[in-house]
């Protein structure tokens, strides 16, 4: 398996742990990179985050349908840093969604904890940890998981635990920078 799609198989896997409550969004999604580096996943209005500098994107083919897009660093050859972002249609409370992800990742035995709230561009979000062992070795986790209109919009960073402190600005200040913007049909009409 070359190293793309060992990428793409853990997004998938990862991606799981957190939307495996509900029905994931089948929509068609473009994804392009703007000039200024951030990046946006259409035709979900303007959601957009900042990547950290000289990352690149990995391939929407090589990903499962709910990860919307991946963007991949420098680090061990094995398992470079991450982040990823899923979007899913939830219509319940950010409170129950949590308590979900909570309940899956004990079932899994994967030590989750809730660290509380991150202020992102959008607005505040729930801010947790994941550390689970894989195939790769110990790896850390952590997930900005905002609610709006209906939707549920998860960030993941990913990084081998023992690389994680080394990432962590990065992965910060590209949680803080995630946005999400009204479609132009919702402010035609406001």
């Amino acid at each position: 398996m070359n190293y793309m799609k060992k990428i793409g198989a853990w997004a998938i896997g990862t991606t799981f742990i957190l939307t495996g409550c509900h029905k994931t969004i089948q929509e068609p999604v473009q994804i392009e990179a703007r000039e200024d580096a951030a990046i946006e996943a259409s035709p979900l209005c303007n959601v957009s985050f900042s990547p950290p500098a000289n990352w690149r994107m990995v391939d929407s083919s090589e990903l499962s349908p709910s990860v919307k897009l991946m963007v991949v660093g420098a680090g061990s050859e094995t398992f470079p840093p991450s982040i990823n972002l899923t979007v899913e249609a939830y219509p319940g409370t950010l409170k129950e969604y949590l308590q979900c992800v909570a309940a899956i990742n004990q079932s899994k035995g994967y030590d989750w904890k809730d660290l509380g709230i991150i202020r992102t561009a959008a607005g505040n979000a729930s801010y947790s940890q994941v550390d689970r062992t894989s195939e790769w070795g110990d790896i850390r986790m952590m997930h900005v998981i905002l609610q709006n209109d209906g939707m549920i919009y998860i960030m993941t960073a990913a990084a081998l635990k023992n690389e994680f402190a080394v990432q962590y600005r990065s992965f910060f200040n590209a949680f803080k920078s995630l946005e999400i913007k009204p479609c132009a049909s919702e402010e035609i009409g406001s």
